[in-house]
């Protein structure tokens, strides 16, 4: 099954597509940019306000995860979840840089990562 690939653009008169994983890929990192709450479609969405706090809080990475795979659920996406979050070290002292780990619920020895840079 083939899904709709974002940024939305036109290929050949119709919406580009990608795969699963692809599509949840992309999700993944537009909730690392969006604000959390600032979506409508779910409450749950959006965890940059997080990662923004994360070097006063030492259980950031733990609660964007979590709220990554609420927000997830809100979607009725089930098919994959966030298994971890952690952090790299920086290629410069002023960006943060994590190692999103998403898992497949069907196989777990199907895991893939998303880097972010929030």
């Amino acid at each position: 099954m083939s899904f709709i690939a974002f940024p939305l653009r036109l290929e050949n008169h119709f919406l580009g597509r990608t795969d699963e994983v692809q599509a949840v890929i992309t999700l993944i990192r537009l909730m690392a940019a969006t604000p959390g709450g600032s979506w409508k479609g779910s409450r749950n969405f959006g965890v940059r306000d997080i990662f923004e706090g994360a070097r006063a809080n030492p259980n950031a990475a733990r609660d964007a995860a979590e709220r990554m795979n609420r927000a997830l659920s809100d979607l009725c996406i089930t098919s994959y979840r966030v298994a971890s979050i952690l952090k790299e070290a920086p290629a410069s002292p002023d960006i943060d840089a994590y190692v999103v780990k998403l898992v497949s619920s069907a196989d777990e020895s199907r895991m893939y990562s998303v880097a972010l840079s929030p």
